[in-house]
């Protein structure tokens, strides 16, 4: 007579087999999902490695150009030198004249310096602000720079917080600053706006102008090396991109956030540069 099993007859197998697979199938599911996460991140990380070796070098690079420049620009700012002290002859009795050839003359003499301490020592940091100072002294000293060479108008707007703890001197931060704030000297028509918040957490600085803005075909990659514009008219104002990426660079190696897009209530370009107060006042 022939044995009956349990097997056949217990609903259990029923219910506990596809309940396994089932759960077999999550299981898998999630080891997968994970596995795709965690390489996701890892091409990303990969990527942004890869951005800023690529930008290391780029910096490197306008370096050894820089320096070669550096031997190359003497004889034509002493054509330029020579040009303004024959001017300042000519045109000695109408003053207005004659203090824009004095401001040409000075700057020129400025280059030949600048050129001199690179020939001599490419490592020699420049002199100008020399001592920690606060966000807000960064800004003055830096406009007051400008004012000196510009007959634009820089309106400079900050908060109450915004002169209360010094920065350790970067030459890093200074040069990153002075780029984006003479990029809008050079592009603007008639002003330069400049506002500094700071509050227990953040310091963020916007860098508006009255111009054109950024081209529109160029906005999506600005911060990029040798970066053109394809419009004629665009073309012929616009330089290689060199000093915002110099800029974006520096900033970027210093903690802050970059966002370069065209004003919301003006016609030019607008920066917003932005700190962690923890990342800016630890460097």
């Amino acid at each position: 007579m022939p044995i009956k099993s349990d097997l056949h007859n217990n609903h259990y197998y029923y219910y506990s087999i596809p309940t396994a697979l089932i759960i077999a199938l999550i299981f898998l599911n999630y080891l997968a999902m994970s596995f795709g996460t965690q390489s996701r991140l890892r091409r990303e990380a990969l990527s942004k490695m890869e951005e800023v070796m690529a930008s290391e070098h780029e910096l490197l690079s306008l370096g050894g150009q820089a320096a070669a420049a550096a031997h190359s620009l003497g004889t034509p700012l002493s054509t330029i030198k020579i040009i303004a002290h024959d001017l300042e002859k000519q045109f000695h009795d109408q003053e207005d004249v004659k203090k824009d050839i004095e401001l040409l003359s000075s700057q020129v003499e400025r280059c030949n310096e600048i050129l001199k301490r690179l020939t001599l020592n490419p490592v020699e940091e420049d002199e100008f602000i020399d001592k920690d100072l606060t966000m807000r002294d960064y800004l003055s000293e830096i406009i007051l720079s400008f004012k000196e060479i510009s007959k634009k108008k820089f309106i400079f707007n900050f908060d109450q917080f915004s002169n209360v703890k010094k920065i350790t001197k970067s030459i890093e931060i200074v040069y990153g600053l002075r780029n984006f704030i003479g990029n809008a000297n050079k592009f603007s028509k008639n002003s330069i706006y400049i506002n500094l918040k700071s509050d227990s957490e953040f310091t963020e600085i916007t860098i508006e102008d009255d111009g054109n803005g950024y081209p529109k075909d160029v906005l999506s990659k600005i911060g990029e090396p040798y970066l053109r514009s394809n419009d004629p008219i665009d073309k012929s104002k616009t330089g290689l991109g060199l000093g915002l990426f110099i800029g974006k660079t520096l900033l970027e190696k210093n903690f802050a956030s970059i966002n370069c897009r065209n004003s919301k209530t003006r016609t030019g370009a607008e920066v917003i540069i932005k700190w962690n107060n923890k990342d800016l006042f630890n460097i």
